[in-house]
């Protein structure tokens, strides 16, 4: 089975991240993945900071058995540029604006999906909740990730699985033992080379 790119039309929402050479690893990985994912029968699914959408629908397409399909962002503009993408593809996903997942049950969603904000910034550029938040990391790219790091333990399933995109400046090595520490495996499933730009998806999961 393919995970195909879905349509998508940002032309209404101007504050919202246009799917990017990091949108399309993400979505190359899926599809390396797909097997996997659907063998663990997912019925929760989550991307976190969905923006446009593209990448939440593009799973919710491939996997058809999913009993909820949600997707979060602190931009309310992408939380509408999310549903409109979904009814354009003609799939059901809840879109929502919040920070993470603060108002779920513990340990339901069996596939977390997070493209972060990376980009090394100064922490002062991390506020507010426009187009800024999409791409500004904070200190070495980290803050948002290590926030988010933290809740994942208590977001993942028993049996579930977490895709995230980070870059060679997010330093890969102090990522996995802060993972490890928590109790997860973590390692790189697919890297790329852009201009600008060394990404890598990591995929992590419970020991």
């Amino acid at each position: 089975m393919d995970l195909k790119t879905p349509l998508f039309d940002l032309s209404k929402f101007k504050n919202v991240y246009e799917p990017s050479e990091d949108t399309f690893l993400f979505l190359d990985t899926l599809e390396q993945e797909l097997q996997l994912i659907l063998s663990i029968k997912p019925d929760f699914v989550v991307e976190v900071g969905s923006g446009s959408g593209v990448v939440i629908t593009a799973l919710a397409n491939a996997c058809k058995n999913i009993s909820f399909c949600l997707a979060t962002d602190i931009n309310s503009e992408a939380n509408s540029a999310t549903a409109f993408t979904a009814k354009l593809n003609n799939v059901t996903i809840e879109s929502i604006n919040m920070k993470y997942l603060s108002n779920f049950k513990p340990n339901i969603f069996d596939v977390v999906l997070f493209n972060p904000p990376y980009v090394v910034t100064e922490s002062n550029e991390i506020k507010g909740t426009g187009l800024n938040r999409s791409w500004a990391g904070g200190k070495n790219g980290r803050e948002v990730i290590d926030e988010f790091l933290k809740l994942l333990p208590n977001i993942l399933s028993y049996k579930g699985v977490c895709y995230m995109v980070v870059i060679k400046e997010n330093k890969l090595e102090d990522i996995h033992n802060v993972v490890v520490d928590l109790g997860l495996s973590c390692y790189i499933v697919k890297e790329r080379k852009v201009p600008g730009e060394h990404l890598f998806v990591l995929k992590m999961y419970r020991k």
